[in-house]
């Protein structure tokens, strides 16, 4: 999700600052494309993170192109040019791949609006069904991949095609498990 804060890049140095200073920080939720995990006005705890710290299933902070992006550690991939991390929103599709070097830090807790004033509670972010979802299937990848033939093929053959369709598939049945309210 695109914060709202501005399209500067200096919006990313400066939160990248103020997480080295103080260890920590507080941003506004604003977009809807980590639905239900986070939704719009609730506020999250980041905390600083290396993007080659991550563990899939996290939920972290990274630059996009022109503004700073919430959302979810779905995939590694490992290239001739490093590793890329691939990132998701839990309400979306699109998946993005940036490098380790963008992440800025990742979400730690999240606070949740009371029905009124004063009744906020602070969640820490803890393993849902998706977490553990990505987390299975990059392992199984993992183990498999050995087996693979080598070099990657131009185009999936029926059978990635299928592996494909599964995985998005199981991801959308396992985005209805997710909490709504916390």
């Amino acid at each position: 999700m695109k914060l709202n804060l501005s399209d500067e890049p200096v919006t990313a140095e400066l939160l990248a600052e103020s997480l080295r200073r103080a260890g920590s920080a507080i941003l506004a939720v604003n977009g809807t494309s980590m639905h239900p995990t986070l939704q719009m006005g609730w506020r999250i705890y980041i905390a600083p993170a290396r993007g080659e710290d991550l563990r899939i299933g996290e939920i972290a902070v990274f630059r996009g192109a022109d503004y700073l992006t919430i959302h979810r550690l779905v995939w590694r991939e490992r290239g001739p040019a490093g590793e890329t991390l691939v990132f998701r929103g839990d309400y979306n599709r699109l998946r993005e791949r940036v490098s380790p070097e963008a992440v800025i830090g990742r979400v730690k807790a999240v606070e949740v609006p009371g029905r009124r004033k004063g009744l906020e509670k602070v969640v820490a972010l803890e393993g849902d069904v998706l977490t553990w979802f990505y987390r299975a299937t990059y392992g199984l990848f993992v183990l498999v991949r050995p087996l693979l033939p080598a070099g990657r093929p131009t185009a999936p053959g029926r059978m990635g095609r299928l592996a494909r369709s599964v995985f998005s598939g199981l991801e959308r049945l396992l985005s209805i498990f997710l909490p709504g309210r916390r």
